[in-house]
């Protein structure tokens, strides 16, 4: 059984996303070197930068054959892969920082949570942020199975997909078993949290977008560079 954080790509080549997953892989082999790092991707990701990704040995590369942001519940299926223990789902345009690393370890040694979230930021209002969550296996879910039931109701197939299906869906269930860290007074009413002993940052914050939208990749001697678009 392993622990793995789990990522997302799909669209055009962006280096919002691009650099910081990059990024993260390099995090990860530092900090959690016997964790994988499940990448999810689309049909329309550049192939030069996935090529990148396999020189990393803790990516595991996940085609989706999808389009769009149906992706972004792609890397929630990570924790139904039968070796995979404990899932840790992010976002590619944000980084493994300090805070982040901190709670996850917190999560860890507290074995009667079987989920996890961050609220990080006054904007972090989900129940369950789609870039800021975890889950244990011994939490008994199978979350493929949880968005098959989801579907069988009218939803909304926008950009906030992901967290209104984590919030209707995966909250009621997890709610009595879920660890929050948080800042900024977010955390809801009869939930178990654990304020970040830290002083709140906008520069340094989990979650917190790292690049510039709208600039895309070029690859030079072997790197990607960036310009804008």
């Amino acid at each position: 059984m392993v622990n793995a954080f789990s990522f997302c790509l799909y669209g055009p080549a962006n280096q919002r996303y691009y650099t910081p997953l990059i990024e993260n892989l390099k995090i990860a082999l530092a900090h959690f070197p016997e964790w994988k790092v499940w990448i999810h991707y689309a049909p329309d990701v550049d192939p030069t930068y996935l090529a990148v990704l396999t020189k990393y040995p803790n990516a595991v590369l996940c085609p989706t054959n999808m389009l769009g942001p149906a992706n972004m519940i792609s890397r929630f299926y990570t924790i139904d892969n039968p070796e995979v223990d404990v899932m840790f789902v992010r976002d590619a345009d944000s980084l493994l920082n300090f805070k982040d690393r901190w709670a996850i370890q917190r999560f860890l040694g507290k074995t009667e949570f079987v989920a996890h979230t961050i609220r990080d930021h006054k904007e972090h209002g989900s129940n369950l942020m789609g870039g800021l969550w975890g889950i244990r296996k011994s939490a008994g879910l199978n979350i493929q199975e949880q968005y098959q039931m989801y579907l069988d109701s009218p939803v909304d197939m926008g950009v906030a997909h992901d967290q209104n299906f984590l919030s209707s869906k995966i909250y009621p269930l997890i709610r009595s078993r879920l660890l929050v860290h948080y800042s900024n007074n977010m955390l809801f009413l009869g939930e178990a949290g654990e304020v970040f002993p830290f002083a709140w940052s906008d520069d340094l914050y989990c979650g917190r977008i790292e690049f510039p939208p709208q600039v895309t990749p070029r690859l030079v001697n072997g790197r990607f560079t960036t310009h804008a678009q």
